[in-house]
């Protein structure tokens, strides 16, 4: 099982709780039995744990990770978020699944890989979470910058690196 350490960011433990939620939302929903789209069936690997961790454990390496996917200026449908490339979840419907069975497999070959999963909320707002692996950390980018009801972080960021 992969064991990857986060390092604290400037938002420090906001951040630590939001990728711990993330980790849990995304990877519990693509580990369920709802509906998917495209054929494409769920991931089967057991999730990684992730942990905070001490900013020392990461290497520098990691440090030169940037994010690979520009801000979101407006909101798009979840069309055009699977026309995109996105790994979308509509209310438990998934779009481009294999996607992200490809950003896993990177993972596992120590191969660089990147992923955006865009979900969306009750009221149709997207929230996104993008993934960039190096061969050795994964940034991790949070936006919810256009959900009507939720609090705009930002785009709050941190790297996590296998243990």
């Amino acid at each position: 099982m992969a064991t990857f350490l986060c390092k604290p960011s400037s938002e420090g433990q906001e951040v630590g709780l939001m990728l711990k939620y993330a980790s849990l939302v995304l990877l519990a929903g693509c580990s369920s039995n709802n509906q998917v789209q495209s054929g494409h069936s769920p991931v089967s690997e057991p999730a990684p744990i992730v942990k905070e961790a001490d900013p020392a454990a990461i290497t520098e390496t990691t440090g030169a990770l940037e994010s690979v996917f520009p801000k979101v200026e407006e909101p798009y449908l979840a069309e055009q978020a699977a026309d995109n490339g996105d790994v979308v979840n509509v209310h438990g419907r998934y779009y481009n699944l294999d996607k992200w069975d490809a950003f896993i497999e990177n993972i596992a070959l120590k191969q660089s890989g990147k992923v955006r999963l865009t979900e969306y909320t009750i009221e149709g707002d997207p929230i996104f979470y993008e993934l960039v692996y190096n061969g050795d950390a994964i940034l991790y980018t949070f936006d919810n910058g256009m959900d009507a009801f939720g609090s705009d972080l930002g785009r709050p960021s941190t790297i996590c690196a296998k243990e």
